[in-house]
């Protein structure tokens, strides 16, 4: 399959790997494609996010009665700043820098909310408490909110979920259960982390300072099965999302980090989005 690279970008910025186009910058450090293909789903994980908080850009209760500041970090196509510059507004100022450099001296300080989303799986493990306490040092004191929203991907079943008729669980073994597994794992040998272990996560925030620590869990289904609109949006954006960029997410974390071959992550990624599009499942998400 045949990609372009983003927008602007130059020869130079970037190189084609198993049909993809990826970051020439430091090789190896972001993991995942930076071609169109990627610019759109990252566009499309906006829209799921949006269904989901129902329109909200963010969930912090930021004041009204005066000017913002605001940073989004690992912007990703900068949709979600863009959006919320249009809406609040704030002057927008992209700055390059790498987010894992112990040394954020060009970035903003004194903010009122630092955004991060879907970064998981694109930091090094060991280098989270540092961007934490560099995030608390570039907040409001007092006042500042950090907001973290992150899709685990590891499918899950309820047995609550099961209608009459039987639908809802899978068949053993699951295509999606074999591809998060090898995800995870191909993650993992890369020094990075996808799980989302939220009790750790809460320590590692509270210890570089934060206090009022909230965490919210919310399922995302895959089928569009339940009564609530919404949720049915959500479960059609979510699985487009997964369906689109399965493919792009796994093939450097399990050709690299697995030493798997390129066809046989392409026969897992199918088999995982064939089992995707089974209406009759209830597969979820946790966010």
């Amino acid at each position: 399959m045949s990609h372009n690279p983003c927008d602007g970008a130059k020869k130079e910025d970037y190189f084609v790997r198993y049909g993809r186009y990826y970051a020439s910058w430091r090789p190896g450090k972001y993991l995942f494609p930076i071609d169109d293909e990627e610019s759109s789903r990252l566009d499309m994980v906006h829209k799921l996010f949006l269904v989901v908080q129902q329109d909200e850009l963010y969930l912090a209760p930021l004041a009204e009665n005066r000017p913002l500041r605001i940073m989004d970090l690992g912007t990703g196509s900068g949709i979600w700043a863009i959006h919320v510059a249009e809406s609040v507004p704030i002057g927008m100022t992209p700055v390059q820098f790498d987010i894992e450099d112990p040394c954020w001296d060009s970035l903003m300080t004194r903010c009122d909310l630092v955004h991060i989303r879907m970064l998981f799986g694109s930091i090094h493990t060991v280098l989270w408490p540092q961007i934490y306490r560099n995030i608390y040092n570039h907040l409001l004191p007092g006042s500042g909110y950090l907001e973290h929203v992150e899709i685990e991907w590891v499918p899950r079943w309820d047995e609550n979920d099961v209608d009459k008729e039987g639908n809802g669980m899978p068949d053993s073994p699951s295509a999606l259960e074999e591809w998060s597994n090898l995800y995870m794992t191909g993650l993992e040998t890369l020094g990075r982390n996808g799980r989302i272990d939220g009790a750790a996560i809460r320590q590692t925030i509270e210890d570089v300072g934060f206090t009022n620590v909230e965490e919210k869990t919310i399922r995302l289904y895959m089928s569009p099965w339940m009564p609530e609109y919404h949720k049915r949006e959500g479960a059609r954006w979510l699985n487009m999302c997964f369906t689109r960029g399965v493919e792009g997410m796994s093939l450097w974390p399990m050709i690299i980090g697995l030493g798997m071959r390129e066809d046989e992550v392409r026969a897992i990624c199918e088999r995982a989005i064939y089992e995707s599009l089974e209406m009759r499942l209830r597969t979820y998400f946790n966010v």
